[in-house]
């Protein structure tokens, strides 16, 4: 199996990451989204943000508006990386997941539909990802206790 292009592109660092979020959700916010970020810089969900400057291009494409500017196009490429890295170290930590709970490379592939040489590949692709900064974002919680523990305190208190 080739070099998995996702591994390839490098992973955004933290602060043009917070960036890219706050210039997209000054921007795309609306709603209750923009009173999260009034009140608490709380930034738009990643993929929200990216379906917003992909809707305005849409829009303009059958000519119900403007192009986005290149700086929010850029800023939502920003994003996209973000969201790939989470994305990427989920499903390391998965695979890790599913190998201490005593399920095989068979099992494993089977499930993925890869061969069992392109599951292990796929794993050891992902692992050094894990080691990339990422720009977290925990969900505001404005009423009562976590359901769950957040993935930021899961890597943390593992290590």
């Amino acid at each position: 199996m080739g070099e998995d292009m996702r591994t390839c592109l490098p992973a955004p660092s933290p602060d043009v990451v917070r960036a890219a979020r706050a210039y997209l959700t000054s921007r795309y916010a609306a709603g209750m989204d923009q009173v999260l970020w009034e009140l608490i810089e709380h930034p738009l969900p990643d993929l929200d943000a990216i379906d917003a400057v992909v809707a305005d291009s849409d829009r303009a494409q059958r000519g119900y508006g403007d192009q986005p500017e290149p700086v929010a196009v850029a800023a939502a490429l920003v994003v996209l990386g973000a969201a790939r890295l989470e994305v990427d170290q989920t499903e390391a930590r998965l695979l890790d997941a599913a190998q201490a709970s005593a399920m095989g490379w068979e099992q494993i592939a089977a499930i993925l539909g890869l061969t069992v040489e392109e599951a292990e590949e796929r794993h050891r692709q992902l692992k050094p990802r894990l080691d990339d900064p990422v720009a977290q974002v925990l969900p505001p919680r404005p009423y009562g206790p976590p359901t769950h523990r957040p993935r930021a305190a899961a890597r943390t208190s593992d290590r």
